[in-house]
């Protein structure tokens, strides 16, 4: 109950009780009104320390203020608004609320059984429309509650939805920094056993040069021919990986989808076709690491495993996410199809972003691997 209805709720017991004092001092025992007054406050003040016994006080109160209301007249039959009020402060059904609405103008009528006609009809009017004025107020009160748990429920999901965004983010960064680490291992390993297994060839190739000048000179020289060809083909070696290292800005993203396709034509010896759909916007470093590599599987996989002769790659950028969808004209395998290390891979760092991969035959003719990766945007905090 509101501060208000209390106030309502105590000035509908004072106000008629010290009118009906005032205009018929004679009539009235003073001492036992005094008393009925007091206990209706008392009754009033319980009630709203004890709610759950709000029921059968307002029903005690109904009783005795048409009493009082029958036995003194005046102002008194006021006195059960008090009541009213108290009841449709609960928590209660709609039924129950009518039944008590229709019960407590009973007791009014009655108890005005020797007043004018008029005082009845008015006062069973007034009745009703406060009746009807305390539904709206419950029902506008149960509205602002109700709109208020929805925002703070709407409040909640937005934290949620934002930490959810951060932890997203951080995941991202972190595939990011991941598969920078295994590009870097990548060409330390490419350096490891490429370039210094030639370095290493180089210096024995040296060693018996130098053992050979005063046996065999010819043959010394021939060695040293070979030493000059096997550093210039490390020169060269070394040139690529210092390019890959320090890419123009032409060429700056390690993960190219143009440059992958390029070197899978020129080192396969297929043709590889790329093309793209849907309006092109900014991946995350991670999203284009995942496509990149598992673009680089797909045509493998194509010509390892199904002899292929032909790639298409589509890049088809989505609102909701981006799908890599890559179809060979290689042949249908033999016997149930497993996915080996490769497909496990894709999966794997598909799954990493978020993603899926999804495999098809395409009218039992082409075969086709989609990879499909959701949107991850950043909003504004």
């Amino acid at each position: 109950m509101t501060l208000l209805m209390r106030w309502l709720r105590h000035l509908f017991i004072i106000i008629p009780a010290v009118a009906t004092l005032l205009i018929r001092p004679i009539e009235i025992s003073t001492s036992t009104f005094i008393i009925c007054v007091l206990l209706a406050l008392l009754a009033a003040r319980t009630s709203e320390q004890f709610p759950r016994f709000t029921v059968p006080i307002a029903i005690a109160e109904l009783i005795g203020f048409g009493a009082m209301s029958y036995e003194w007249g005046g102002f008194l039959h006021l006195l059960p608004y008090s009541t009213l009020i108290a009841v449709f402060s609960l928590s209660l059904p709609p039924s129950a609320l009518i039944l008590w609405t229709i019960g407590g103008l009973a007791i009014q009528i009655t108890a005005l059984d020797q007043r004018a006609t008029e005082l009845k009809v008015s006062d069973g009017l007034l009745w009703l429309m406060l009746a009807a004025v305390l539904i709206a107020a419950r029902q506008l009160a149960d509205r602002r509650e109700r709109t208020e748990q929805l925002y703070d429920k709407l409040a909640n999901q937005h934290e949620e939805l934002e930490a959810v965004r951060r932890r997203l983010l951080d995941y991202a960064a972190q595939i990011e920094l991941y598969a920078q680490t295994e590009e870097r291992n990548r060409i330390a390993r490419d350096i490891h056993d490429d370039l210094g297994h030639q370095l290493i060839r180089v210096k024995m190739m040296a060693e018996a040069a130098l053992h050979l000048f005063d046996a065999d000179t010819g043959r010394a020289r021939h060695t040293v021919e070979q030493i000059r060809d096997q550093l210039q083909i490390s020169m060269e070696r070394m040139r690529h990986t210092v390019r890959k290292l320090s890419a123009s800005d032409a060429d700056s993203r390690v993960y190219s989808m143009e440059k992958l396709v390029n070197e899978a034509s020129s080192s396969l010896g297929i043709s590889v076709f790329l093309s793209y759909a849907g309006e092109p916007h900014a991946l995350y470093p991670s999203m284009e690491y995942v496509l990149y590599r598992n673009a680089q599987e797909a045509i493998t996989n194509a010509m390892r495993h199904g002899g292929a002769t032909e790639v298409t790659v589509v890049v088809d950028y989505r609102k909701d996410g981006t799908a890599l969808i890559i179809a060979n004209n290689g042949r249908m395998p033999e016997g149930p199809v497993t996915n080996g290390l490769g497909m496990r891979g894709m999966i794997e760092r598909a799954a990493l972003v978020g993603g899926v991969i999804d495999c098809d035959w395409q009218n039992g003719q082409r075969f086709s691997v989609t990879t499909w990766l959701p949107a991850l945007q950043e909003t504004a905090g």
